[in-house]
């Protein structure tokens, strides 16, 4: 007889606990395991991020803006109950982490909390979309997958927005998937190079998004600005 994997549960995935004398199945760790696995592999996240941790981030111990971010994120994940806390909007220079930071909160919320999580980049994004503005080839089911998927799962990770200029009827589909998370009290974390003035480039993140997203972002979401050399630049 083949020997189980699981010594806890035989691998029936399911183990029995005691509650007020009466005996109750309850999965076993084993089945959350398995969960996460899965829930790791359908997040998306860049390769390079794959496992990183809010701890890898190395903030330079003479900038108070990447010690804040930290901090923000670590408390982030510490308080997160689905449709209960607000998101996050990153802001900051390329180069400063931005992106470890969001899916090091997106890795550790699986981890922790068995979250659903789903990252997406808007370059990505536009890209998808935009091959379906030709109506004569149109892939609409790729499409509404990538809506339904964004519109509904618990933690959006939505890096780089406003990097690239969609077109009227791409943004006005990102505004969709906002404004129905919005409406339903779904957390989303976004991360952008844009700010809402123009001291590091010459739009801001209104001209770059809309004033639309713009304002369901304010609602949304707490402010983290991160400034701070391109750390590539200083190390590669």
């Amino acid at each position: 007889m083949k020997e189980a994997n699981c010594k806890i549960c035989q691998d029936s995935g399911w183990v029995l606990i005691k509650v007020k004398e009466k005996e109750i199945a309850r999965p076993c760790k084993c089945r959350q395991n398995d969960s996460q696995s899965l829930k790791i592999d359908s997040a998306n996240f860049p390769p390079r991020f794959l496992g990183a941790e809010i701890k890898d981030y190395t903030p330079d111990k003479n900038n108070e803006t990447q010690e804040k971010a930290k901090d923000e994120c670590t408390k982030f994940v510490k308080e997160f109950l689905p449709r209960s806390l607000k998101g996050l909007l990153i802001q900051g220079p390329t180069g400063v982490g931005k992106t470890r930071l969001v899916c090091s909160i997106g890795n550790e919320l699986i981890k922790k909390k068995n979250i659903d999580v789903f990252y997406i980049d808007w370059n990505d994004l536009t890209r998808e979309m935009r091959s379906g503005e030709d109506t004569s080839n149109r892939d609409f089911s790729i499409i509404s997958q990538i809506i339904q998927r964004m519109a509904t799962v618990e933690l959006l990770l939505f890096d780089e927005v406003g990097s690239s200029r969609p077109s009227p009827w791409v943004l006005d589909n990102i505004y969709y998937i906002i404004n129905r998370r919005y409406n339903e009290y779904l957390t989303t974390i976004f991360a952008s190079n844009y700010f809402d003035d123009t001291i590091s480039n010459p739009e801001t993140l209104t001209e770059r998004i809309g004033q639309r997203i713009r304002s369901r972002l304010y609602e949304m979401t707490r402010t983290i600005k991160i400034n701070g050399k391109d750390f590539r630049q200083e190390h590669y």
